[in-house]
């Protein structure tokens, strides 16, 4: 399971005892697991932290910062709590709430806007025997991804594809693609297995590069 969404569901159940507290007055079920799942959700968190840590360069400031700042009170909360300061534990426990709510936020809306953009994609092939030798320089952002290529054209063919630059996440392998397209002289090859969506930005940057000659 991905650590967010698991972070996501211990969450919400270290926030549920409020309903054995509140509602129910007694030392229910959400009392009881309270407190192991406090403890699941610290090392769910490290374990998202460094699973995600690669995926920083594509993501804005505010993601990564409201992970951390809600990371960061529910240590408080539970060092709080463990020192029986419980207006301070209540305190951070709170926010803590706000800042994951906002962390989750912003990657659905993120999320939404980047598979929006890679939707609009549409890969058109150029004609090479119209393009002048030369070197030419191509990009494509889709917010959590984005690629910059050099194509270099001798005699109506691509002789040569370097990336400059590929913010991927997890992307790296649709790197591939370039040898394909060189391969075949066409950028219309296949997308890479498992990289479709930086596939297609590569392919994209490489005919916005052809298409700024």
């Amino acid at each position: 399971m991905n650590t967010g969404i698991l972070l996501s569901i211990l969450f919400i159940v270290v926030c549920l005892r409020v309903v054995d507290k509140r509602l129910l007055k007694k030392r229910g079920l959400f009392t009881k697991i309270h407190i192991p799942a406090g403890v699941a959700f610290v090392i769910t968190g490290v374990l998202h932290i460094v699973t995600t840590y690669p995926l920083l360069p594509t993501q804005p400031v505010s993601v990564p910062a409201t992970g951390m700042l809600g990371f960061f009170f529910i240590l408080v909360c539970i060092f709080c709590g463990y020192r029986k300061k419980m207006k301070l534990h209540r305190a951070a426990a709170l926010f803590a709430a706000l800042f994951m709510v906002l962390h989750v936020a912003l990657n659905l809306s993120g999320l939404a806007a980047y598979q929006s953009r890679v939707q609009v994609i549409n890969i058109n092939n150029v004609d090479l025997s119209s393009i002048p030798d030369g070197v030419y320089i191509g990009e494509c952002d889709v917010i959590l991804v984005y690629a910059k290529v050099e194509v270099t054209v001798s005699d109506g063919s691509i002789v040569n594809i370097s990336i400059l630059e590929h913010r991927n996440g997890r992307g790296e392998p649709a790197e591939k693609v370039v040898d394909d397209i060189l391969e075949r002289q066409t950028i219309d090859v296949d997308t890479v297995s498992g990289a479709t969506n930086s596939s297609k930005v590569i392919k994209k940057a490489v005919e916005n590069a052809l298409c700024n000659t």
